[in-house]
């Protein structure tokens, strides 16, 4: 079966505390995990690359997948190795900070080889991220796939989803990436993305020399501040480039929890992106903005990164 999107990242169980360290939600995740999701709910034809244990939290993590819509058949399941587990501990904002239970990278490698054909072949666009952007092997990995589906004319988008209280080696992690953005058509970036990367605490400062960098579409997501656009402008007599950014706002709600709130941004923008192509969604981008800040709100309504949306929502 054709695929709108194939998603490549790592599949956790994710287990939510409470502020008094009680576990009140379990839950599939994982930030590229998450976004197959929504997608899938939003009405895309997703499926999800990744690599999990045989065992009994693998099998519920792909019993439910299925169950959301999301194609497992890129999905590895692996005896040797246990399905990850990420709890969550969320404050009295509802942000959440994680600790995590995974595998080697080595062992979260999912091979360009060994996907099923048709997924590469029918797939428009191509989304990963998180430690698959950062770790030397998974990215190196990622990178093949890159190459090979942008000789085919595949979108490609990249959510970094860098926590770097979590790397150990900061500056291969940002090489890594930085790397990887040289061939991306869309980067979502959140703020601690930007300075990572840019190594400028100010934001404008920092999306300036990214686009002088880069020749990708950047979106910088800053929660509860909303949403930026930048694009650069030639201006003057002598033609200088330009800054300018483009604005939204987030929608507000009462936040349960921030847990999803930017993978759910990324499957509504790819969501655009596939229904009505990348040259509308870039040349009229305020309402694609609105549109994800709106799916990014709802997630945030109830505990965990999917269980506001319903299937085929929009």
């Amino acid at each position: 079966m054709p695929v709108d999107v194939l998603f490549l990242g790592g599949t956790s169980i994710d287990l939510i505390q409470d502020k008094n360290k009680k576990i009140r939600n379990r839950s599939v995740g994982g930030g590229i995990t998450n976004s197959a999701i929504i997608a899938a709910k939003l009405g895309l034809k997703t499926a999800m690359l990744s690599r999990i244990g045989k065992d009994t939290l693998g099998d519920f993590a792909v019993k439910f997948l299925r169950s959301c819509g999301v194609n497992t058949k890129g999905i590895i399941q692996d005896p040797s190795i246990r399905t990850p587990i990420a709890i969550a501990n969320i404050d009295k904002h509802g942000n959440s900070k994680y600790t995590f239970y995974k595998n080697p990278p080595k062992d979260s490698i999912v091979p360009l080889k060994g996907v099923p054909k048709d997924l590469l072949r029918s797939c428009k666009i191509f989304h990963f991220g998180s430690s698959f952007s950062y770790q030397k092997e998974t990215s190196a990995e990622a990178l093949k796939y890159v190459k090979f589906l942008k000789k085919r004319g595949v979108f490609i988008s990249l959510d970094p989803n860098l926590r770097p209280y979590a790397i150990k080696d900061k500056r291969a992690a940002k090489n890594r990436v930085l790397g990887l953005l040289k061939w991306v058509d869309l980067a979502r970036l959140s703020e601690t993305d930007l300075k990572f990367l840019t190594g400028h605490k100010n934001n404008t400062k920092s999306l300036k020399s990214f686009k002088k960098w880069f020749r990708c579409e950047v979106i910088l997501t800053l929660g509860a501040k909303g949403s930026i656009y930048p694009y650069m402008s030639l201006r003057g007599a002598k033609r200088r480039s330009n800054l300018n950014l483009i604005k939204v706002p987030a929608v507000k709600v009462k936040v349960a929890d921030t847990i999803g709130a930017g993978d759910a941004f990324n499957a509504a923008l790819l969501y655009k992106i596939a229904k009505i192509g990348e040259r509308r969604v870039f040349s009229n981008i305020k309402p694609q903005l609105a549109f994800a800040s709106r799916i990014s709100a709802l997630i945030c309504t109830k505990p965990g990164a999917h269980k506001a949306l319903p299937k085929m929502a929009v």
